[in-house]
Order: structure tokens, then C-alpha cells, then sequence
């Protein structure tokens, strides 16, 4: 495995897609993620990855998003316009953070995602974020 050039907060690294149209649902515009591959800035061994860029301009490895329910997706990282999409890429801080397993609960009860009753794991993941002392 090659190592892979650290990730970025510079938008020409950035690809936007309609997950519309990627599931091609023909006439519908959305949601949008934005994505760029490379590796983590923290980590030593620079393991290529794809990432996500999430509604409060962090990073989040690929594997962390396909974990996440379709609901929290909606409210982590998806964005209803391509216009939303290029407005938070263009309003990134200069140092790249990317959230891990830990941080990503507070992602998620930040961005006010509520799981509802037939999500099991979701209601334990926010139960747990809750009891953590602050």
C-alpha cells in the first residue's frame, strides 16, 4: 500500500456529488457530500482513505460514514443544495480536523440528530454521548 498525501481544507481537492444521481433517481436534484481521499494528518503510517465532509467542517472517514443511519447521515453531512455544499467547503478553518469513532458522537449531538424509536443503535450511541461526563 502507497502511502496517501495528507487530506486538505484547500476546496480544489474537494469532489461534490448528488447522491441523487448517483443512485440514479433521474430529475432530482440532492442531498450533496462533498468528499476527498488521502490520508489522515495525524496519522504516521499516511493509509490512503476517502472522507466526508460533515455540516460543522470536519473530516470524517468513509468507514464512519457508511456506519452512520440514513437519518444521522441526513443531519451529519449531507446538504440539501449544491449551494450549501460550496458555502461550507469555501468557509473551512486552515488546520483539518477529522473526527474518529470517539468524536463522533458529539458530531451527532451537535448536529441535533434525534434517532428515532426503530433505531436501536442510534438511541444507545445518544444515550451514551448523554452520560459521558462533560
Amino acid at each position: 500500500m502507497n502511502p496517501a498525501s495528507p487530506i486538505t481544507n484547500c476546496h480544489q481537492e474537494f469532489r461534490i456529488h448528488n447522491l441523487a444521481q448517483l443512485l440514479r433517481q433521474d430529475g432530482i436534484r440532492g442531498p450533496f457530500i462533498i468528499t476527498q481521499d488521502g490520508s489522515d494528518p495525524g496519522d504516521p503510517r499516511m493509509r490512503p482513505c476517502s472522507f466526508v465532509l460533515t455540516r460543522r467542517g470536519t473530516w470524517l472517514h468513509f468507514y464512519l460514514y457508511l456506519a452512520l443511519s440514513n437519518e444521522a447521515r441526513a443531519h451529519c453531512v449531507q446538504f440539501e443544495s449544491a449551494a450549501d455544499a460550496l458555502h461550507a467547503a469555501a468557509s473551512l478553518p486552515e488546520v483539518v480536523t477529522v473526527e474518529n469513532a470517539i468524536s463522533l458522537q458529539e458530531l451527532l449531538l451537535a448536529a441535533g440528530f434525534q434517532p428515532g424509536p426503530p433505531d436501536p443503535a442510534g438511541r444507545a450511541l445518544l444515550e451514551a454521548v448523554r452520560q459521558r461526563p462533560s
